[in-house]
């Protein structure tokens, strides 16, 4: 009797986790090398982000970004400038995608700007993700984030950050933010080409 106590304890213990989403961890995203940044072949439309930041991403996209499954993500959108989306957990990952900031908006205006001023963007590298040129850097200058610009079309770019606070890691990328990051734009670029 006791030992049937036990197994209906230990087996009840999953009955509140949600089942994920997902299959198994995503593939990781595939990164090129450095190519010119203008100009851009097989550039983005950005009107449908424009409108939707946060449909950038599918549901599944979120469970293989942030938590799996996605229930507890709390989109966020900024409406006011920079136009763009956020997706959060509290004590987990923080994706934001936004068009730039400043008054620079294209990956050609940003990478001049960080050659006259090298610590806007440290570590600025330059590589390529779908095709498209992009640039990786550390806004916060911290290990906990990864940061990355990619080149949608000549006249337009897209931002991406990705952080982890304190101790916390993200479920299906640890550590390892640059590469969260990554696959956060391929996702993104992969949905708006479809629309």
């Amino acid at each position: 009797m006791a030992l049937f106590a036990v197994v209906v304890l230990v087996a009840g213990c999953d009955l509140g986790r949600p089942d994920p989403l997902l299959d198994g961890p995503p593939v990781p995203a595939q990164v090129g090398g450095a190519i010119p940044l203008t100009p851009v072949n097989d550039p983005v439309d950005l009107t449908s982000f424009r409108v939707d930041p946060c449909g950038s991403l599918k549901r599944e996209d979120v469970a293989a970004l942030i938590i799996d499954p996605p229930d507890q993500v709390n989109p966020s959108r900024a409406d006011s400038a920079p136009t763009g989306c956020s997706w959060y957990i509290w004590r987990g990952p923080l994706l934001s995608v936004r068009l730039p900031a400043g008054k620079e908006k294209t990956l050609v205006e940003l990478a001049a700007l960080s050659e006259r001023d090298p610590g806007l963007y440290p570590g600025w590298q330059e590589l390529s993700i779908g095709g498209l040129p992009a640039a990786q850097y550390r806004l916060s200058g911290d290990m906990k984030s990864c940061d990355l610009v990619v080149g949608m079309a000549d006249d337009a770019a897209l931002t991406f950050g990705y952080r982890v606070g304190g101790e916390d890691s993200s479920q299906y990328w640890g550590a390892d933010r640059c590469a969260a990051v990554f696959k956060a734009a391929e996702l993104v670029i992969g949905n708006l080409r479809a629309r």
